[in-house]
């Protein structure tokens, strides 16, 4: 699939969203990978700055966006009615925004809420383009694609007398990509563009 079809015509459908969304749970919670620990340095050396490429620098940008948009999914699902959609402004544009909202839009009106969150395994960098041509139909935008194994082992999705409604042969672990973009780059904020399931691969 082709940058610029990923950035402005992703077409997951609500549909979609919502039974992968039940089927799976939220794929939320967890934390980026945390630092490797720092080097101790001796009182006579000067450690020399170390300038991050373009590259680099998007990505560290772009990593936290990953778990910020998981805890804001789970958050929302946990208790849709006290939820309110516009938070999901903080962490998501395009169609990743708009699943979230017919995702918490249902299950509101199902009656449906989460228990527990998902852990994130593992993230990885998938792919860097930072061609920015907002100008050109469909628009060039920067953005970082991860792919994120996620495990929703202890988490349930409920009806409102308690039952689970996730089938007894889902898998516990998957792998989903998280497209991260910046439309008003490089000053622009980084936020989720779009998410996909990738049904192929496992971790």
């Amino acid at each position: 699939m082709s940058r610029t079809n990923r950035i402005a015509a992703r077409t997951m459908g609500a549909v979609a969203v919502v039974a992968l969304g039940l089927s799976l749970g939220a794929c939320s919670g967890g934390s980026a990978p945390a630092a490797a620990p720092s080097e101790s340095v001796s009182a006579t050396a000067s450690p020399s700055p170390t300038e991050l490429s373009p590259e680099e620098e998007a990505i560290a940008q772009a990593e936290p966006l990953v778990s910020q948009y998981f805890q804001m999914k789970d958050e929302a699902m946990q208790d849709p009615a006290a939820f309110r959609h516009q938070q999901f402004e903080k962490v998501a544009i395009g169609t990743a925004q708009n699943d979230l909202k017919r995702f918490h839009g249902a299950a509101g009106e199902q009656g449906l809420h989460q228990t527990g969150v998902t852990e994130i395994v593992s993230l990885d960098v998938d792919k860097v383009d930072l061609t920015f041509n907002p100008k050109v139909t469909p628009p060039e935008i920067p953005y970082v694609d991860f792919n994120v194994c996620y495990d929703v082992t202890n988490l349930d999705t409920v009806d409102e007398a308690g039952d689970s409604i996730i089938p007894a042969d889902r898998k516990d672990r998957g792998v989903i990509r998280v497209g991260v973009a910046n439309y008003d780059y490089p000053d622009g904020p980084w936020l989720v563009a779009y998410t996909e399931y990738l049904k192929d691969k496992s971790c």
